[in-house]
């Protein structure tokens, strides 16, 4: 079966190949570091291109520096000034599963008008089961301005040609995590320690998509990441008065790692300081 999908995923590369070669978005993890070998493995032409979003695990940038030295970094900017994941706190707010303008400004920025490679994975979750393995992505204002009406191909191909939206490829969308793993111990691929510390997926720390249990692990093993975020929203709070029903800077904090709406938060909390204040 492995054999299967590795021979698949060479054929697809190989017969999609671009004149100035393959973007690989490459983020150091166990998916990324497949879809690398696999181009490797293809022949094809390529560049492996990691966006930092100044927020992911330590280990994860120590390990793509020391054994993947030729991944080109980029790293965020807002209005054409450099930025990182605090100052936009303060600027936009916290990222939520709905609004998440981390994903637009650290990773979304760079491709348009290239064919990109990429690890997602249909298995990994419900809304990308729904995707598919070749898709286009267009820039702020066209996702916007046709949202609701489908674009026909000839005005896809005009914008490409454009540079208004890029073509992925998630070559091994059809993978499992079994699958995954196979081709690392296969091929003897290095891979992050993170994954020897329990961790299943590696990235953004305290990511909007995470679970509550995740983000606390996060933020325990990198408290440093969560006193920086705890002082951009206090600093916001002074600015714009954002969610004055809350305490502190910290409450805030503690609502937003909880994944709870604010009434459930609320309810919740008020109910611990009963029990506390009982015993």
């Amino acid at each position: 079966m492995l054999t299967k999908l590795i021979d698949h995923a060479i054929h697809i590369l190989r017969k999609n190949e671009p004149p100035e070669g393959y973007m690989l978005c490459f983020s150091g993890g166990k998916d990324s570091i497949v879809c690398y070998q696999l181009l490797i493995l293809s022949g094809c032409k390529f560049s492996a291109h990691y966006n930092s979003t100044t927020f992911d695990q330590p280990e994860v940038l120590k390990y793509i520096k020391n054994l993947y030295p030729a991944v080109i970094w980029h790293y965020p900017t807002w209005k054409g000034k450099p930025t990182n994941f605090y100052k936009m706190i303060i600027i936009k707010g916290l990222p939520s599963r709905k609004i998440r303008w981390c994903c637009q400004i650290f990773k979304e920025g760079f491709g348009n008008g290239r064919l990109l490679i990429d690890g997602i994975r249909s298995k990994e979750s419900y809304n990308r089961s729904k995707r598919t393995k070749y898709e286009y992505f267009f820039n702020q204002y066209y996702k916007t301005k046709n949202n609701k009406n489908p674009l026909d191909q000839a005005i896809i191909d005009k914008l490409y040609r454009l540079k208004k939206c890029k073509k992925i490829i998630h070559i091994i969308f059809d993978w499992s995590s079994s699958d995954v793993w196979d081709f690392i111990h296969l091929n003897d691929i290095e891979y992050c320690s993170l994954y020897d510390s329990g961790y299943s997926r590696i990235g953004c720390i305290g990511c909007p998509m995470s679970s509550n249990k995740s983000c606390i692990n996060d933020f325990k093993r990198y408290p440093i990441i969560k006193a920086n975020i705890i002082k951009s929203i206090s600093i916001r709070r002074s600015i714009r008065n954002d969610y004055p029903q809350f305490i502190n800077a910290e409450d805030i904090f503690n609502w937003w790692i909880s994944k709870k709406t604010v009434i459930a938060y609320f309810a919740e909390r008020d109910q611990l300081d009963i029990w506390n204040n009982i015993i």
